[in-house]
């Protein structure tokens, strides 16, 4: 038992301690992507199922995470070789919430084939986002 301790103390010191205020920032982001990647499923599976209220859903809660996008704190996350970076995410930020505003203006028109058009340019820019910011 004593062993299981001393191994969660240092872990945690060892992961905790060194990152300071970043571990946030990072935490913060890496929960933010996470329910961004909820969010997208929640509309695909809304789209796939004929349901507008899942796919409305899943657009308020996308909506939600992007402050996280358009703040100043993401500054503390992104890579600092790529200066370009800041204004990026900004810029992403911004075509997800139009695109996101579009699909919920689509939906409510009845017009489903332009809301799954408006889901393709929502992943779009995630997948754009991601192959430059994290260089995959």
């Amino acid at each position: 038992m004593k062993k299981v301790l001393m191994a969660l103390a240092m872990t945690s010191v060892l992961f905790g301690a060194p990152n300071g205020a970043g571990t946030d920032h990072r935490t913060m982001l890496m929960k933010d992507m996470r329910t961004m990647l909820d969010a997208m499923e929640q509309i695909q599976r809304g789209g796939l199922y004929s349901s507008s209220d899942d796919m409305k859903a899943g657009v308020k809660k996308l909506q939600g995470t992007l402050k996280t996008l358009e703040s100043e704190e993401i500054k503390f996350i992104l890579p600092k070789d790529q200066v370009y970076a800041y204004k990026f995410a900004q810029k992403t930020a911004h075509m997800l919430r139009m695109y996101s505003d579009d699909m919920i203006a689509s939906i409510e028109a009845g017009r489903m084939d332009d809301a799954l058009e408006d889901y393709t340019q929502l992943l779009k820019q995630c997948t754009s986002c991601h192959i430059r910011i994290r260089n995959w």
